[in-house]
């Protein structure tokens, strides 16, 4: 499991299963709907990593965010043909985080 804040797996992408891009346009979509990305911590969890190869399997990998100030979270799928950040943008404009 990881656990940590945006700010510091933007500079250094420490994720998994969430690739630069993904990242990316997290930031877009939370400054598009009135929020700071730096307002949600990222927690990836339910992927595999074999230690001997580093191959990571993510047929059922997930990504909870949370946002800090409400303790509201929602967990998203991740990995390959997922669309988590159009869920996450999905709930922000439906005001899951407020």
């Amino acid at each position: 499991m990881f656990k940590s804040g945006l700010e510091e797996n933007i500079l250094e992408n420490n994720f998994r299963t969430i690739d630069d891009t993904e990242l990316e346009d997290f930031g877009i979509e939370c400054r598009a709907k009135g929020f700071d990305p730096e307002e949600f911590n990222l927690e990836e969890h339910d992927y595999v990593e074999t230690p001997e190869s580093g191959i990571i399997f993510s047929p059922n990998a997930k990504l909870t965010i949370t946002q800090k100030k409400t303790n509201i979270s929602r967990t998203y799928s991740t990995g390959n043909a997922t669309h988590w950040v159009a869920d996450f943008s999905e709930d922000l404009r439906k005001g899951i985080f407020k």
